[in-house]
Formats: structure tokens, sequence, C-alpha cells
């Protein structure tokens, strides 16, 4: 608690500049520091002629820290030490940085010691000592609040509950389910929520592999702990491949649809089983928008497989095209003529680099798909001057000049004309 006279006595303006001195010595631990001002006004050095009992000329002032305690403990406040008075000061003591360091160790320890002194798994015990010991591994989404409040606890509580479930039970759950199960809350382990985000670098941690940075290497870290998300949004849809399951044997469900020309929808959980996916033709055509890849399914004499992406690819539209890949698959793109198509398509050439080809993407596709809505906005237009596929640059630089989209519906004549090629 402060103490009101001493603090309305050294709250006066003279005394200012010394006590920022005082502080600073304070912190730094030195107990026999000197208070110099050089360029100390008459009432500087009245204030400290007050209470040292001695003279000061002006503009020189200069003391020693040790004469400043003296003077208090003869002084009408009665303070015994340097400790008193800048706790009867500021209602709170004035600890040096090594102080304040041995303290917040004490607190960082009784924190962590405290969650792993409950009945965890090996695995979360290795990763709160992990934490604790290397400040790694999840501990800078805990430090700024450690010591404010329960919040910090509550989080860490909730990711190591929810590592502990992974231990124990060896059959997949959906992550709303098992965050459910661990904190009443299906949203505690969302990619943003602090207790999602640490149950990640858990993870990564039991399984001694880099936390993820992106989300599709989130997505790859959940699948292979047992946590999934929901199999109705998670989904990719296709037509003509051929996809096998264990045997190496094509499955007779897709076999079938695939037979008939019908298109198939496959969720990230359905991919999981998969243990490749073949073009018959050695090519897959890939299309942005859903109203055209469902105008082409009912097109005849197509000859090669196609796949929706649905805009902004799904994990499990990136699960087949990785198998596709893997198999030798060449992949074509096609997307509308905006910042967002652009973006999906130099993000899929980032990633499948000469394994993909843009499909009628070029400036004068543009011209034929153009339309009269305007692209607004600073923000999308500068998502154009970020792509970086060779074969985009161009159409993104036609695009950012008439700010004006064009849209996949107007080339699908072209588009049938290149899938029922036999050879091309």
């Amino acid at each position: 608690m402060k103490d009101e006279l001493l603090h309305q006595y050294f709250s006066a303006f003279p005394w200012q500049r010394q006590l920022e001195q005082l502080r600073k010595k304070g912190l730094a631990g030195y107990a026999n520091g000197i208070i110099l001002l050089r360029d100390a006004s008459p009432e500087e050095c009245r204030a400290a002629e007050g209470l040292l009992g001695r003279r000061f000329a002006p503009p020189l002032l200069r003391y020693k820290v040790s004469d400043f305690e003296r003077a208090l403990q003869a002084s009408r406040f009665a303070v015994t030490d340097m400790a008193q008075f800048w706790l009867r000061l500021d209602g709170s003591p004035l600890l040096s940085r090594q102080q304040q360091r041995s303290e917040r160790q004490d607190e960082i320890q009784a924190f962590f010691g405290t969650e792993a002194s409950l009945p965890h798994e090996g695995a979360t015990i290795n990763w709160l000592h992990a934490m604790e010991a290397s400040h790694s591994f999840g501990f800078q989404i805990l430090h700024p609040h450690i010591g404010k409040g329960r919040e910090a606890a509550h989080w860490l509580h909730i990711a190591c509950c929810a590592l502990d479930r992974r231990q124990q039970y060896r059959e997949p759950e959906e992550l709303a389910l098992c965050s459910y199960a661990v904190s009443t809350d299906p949203h505690a382990l969302d990619a943003q929520a602090p207790a999602g985000r640490l149950l990640l670098h858990a993870l990564a941690h039991w399984q001694s592999c880099p936390a993820p940075d992106h989300g599709r290497a989130r997505m790859a870290l959940l699948r292979r702990c047992g946590l999934m998300q929901d199999d109705i949004s998670d989904f990719t849809v296709q037509r003509g491949l051929i996809l096998t399951a264990d045997g190496n044997e094509e499955h007779p469900a897709y076999r079938q649809l695939r037979q008939q020309g019908r298109f198939s929808m496959l969720t990230s959980s359905q991919l999981e089983e998969l243990t490749s996916a073949v073009s018959p033709t050695g090519r897959a055509y890939l299309l942005e928008n859903q109203m055209v890849f469902s105008s082409l399914c009912r097109a005849t004499g197509l000859r090669h497989p196609l796949i929706c992406t649905s805009g902004q690819l799904k994990e499990a539209s990136w699960q087949l095209l990785d198998l596709l890949v893997q198999s030798g698959c060449t992949l074509y793109y096609a997307g509308d003529f905006d910042p967002e198509g652009l973006s999906i398509a130099d993000r899929l050439w980032k990633t499948y680099g000469s394994q993909i080809h843009m499909w009628h993407m070029s400036p004068d596709d543009y011209q034929r798909a153009i339309s009269q809505k305007q692209i607004a906005g600073t923000g999308r237009l500068q998502q154009l001057e970020a792509v970086q596929c060779p074969a985009l640059r161009p159409t993104a630089q036609a695009i950012m000049q008439y700010r004006l989209a064009g849209y996949q519906e107007a080339l699908v004549s072209d588009y049938l004309t290149d899938l029922r090629r036999i050879e091309q």
C-alpha cells in the first residue's frame, strides 16, 4: 500500500529526474551508485538539500544512493531501507533485473509444475518439461499470459488433455468431438484458438516433427495423430480417375462410377484409405468453377479426367492431387480471371512446379472471357501483383490494366474441345 505522505512529497517536480536515476540504479542492483545531474535546476538542488541536509550548487547535483538511503532513515518518514522506500512510494517493491528474472523463472517453474503434477501420459509430461526447459514447443503462446490470471493455465490444460486422449485411443475422431470431450467447448481446439495452437506444438513434439506453419501442414499433422475435420465440408469431386485401395485393385464403387461416366465426391477420410490415383490418359484437368464442372460432366465423348476444386482448395483436393502427382500425372488448371482465381493457380504452380500447366489462362483467353464486373479494392489488386508463375504474370498484368473480371463460363466450348481430344 502506498504511503500517501511519502508519495506526495516525492511526486513534486524537482524529484522526478532524481527518482528516475534512483530507479535505474535499483533495477541494475547498484546499491552504491551515484546520482548525477550536470544541468540541475535550483529547485532540484533545493529538494535534495532539504532531504540530505547539505548544500548543492546548480547546475551540478551529485550524491550517493547510500547517502539518500541514510537521509531517508533519519527523516520524518523513518524509512528503513531502499526496498521499503519503493514499496511505500509505489505500492509494490522495486526489484533488480536479476531479481525480476529469478522471480519470473520461479513463476514459470511453478506454472508448468502445477500441470505436470497432474496424472498425464508420458508424451504429455515430456512436452511440458521440454517447453519449460527450452522455452519453445509452444512456450511463446503461454509466456505473455503466465502470472496474469488463469487463462494460460486453462489453455495448457486443454491441450494436455487432448494430447493424453490421442495417446489413449487408437481410433480417429473429429477434432470438435475431442475438443468437447476435454473442455466442453467444441471450438476450444480450433486453428486460431490458443489451446488449438498449443495442441499443434504438443502433437509435433510427440511426433518429433516441426510444428506446422501453414494450413496444409496443420491438417496433415492432425490426420497423422488421428484428429479429423468434419467429412461433410472437406471434400473434392472427380470424374474419370482410377482410384485404388488395398491390394492395388481399383475400388469397385469408384470403378463403376468411372465406367458410367459419372462423378464422385471424395472426403478427406475416404482419400486416406486410397493407395493411389491414376489418370488413364496421364492427364487430369482441374476446374475452379462448380457449375462449369457440372456442365462438362454432362457432355459426351470426354476422354480425360476432371477434378473440381470449388474455389480455394480444401485439404481433400490437395490429398487427391498429391496422389496424382505421385503417379506421374500431368495437371492442367483453369480458373476465373480474377485475383482469387490467379492466386489459386499460382499456389498450385508453387506446389507442383512443372507437373502443372495453366489451361486457357493466357491474356488472349482473358480477352475472350472478360466481363463488365469491376475488380475493386487495393487489396485484391495486390494479390495480382504477388503472382509469381511465369505463365500467369502476363495475364495478371492484363487484369490489372483493365480491372475487369473474366469468367470460365465463356470458355466452356474450348474446354470441351480439349477434353474430347485423344492426343494433344
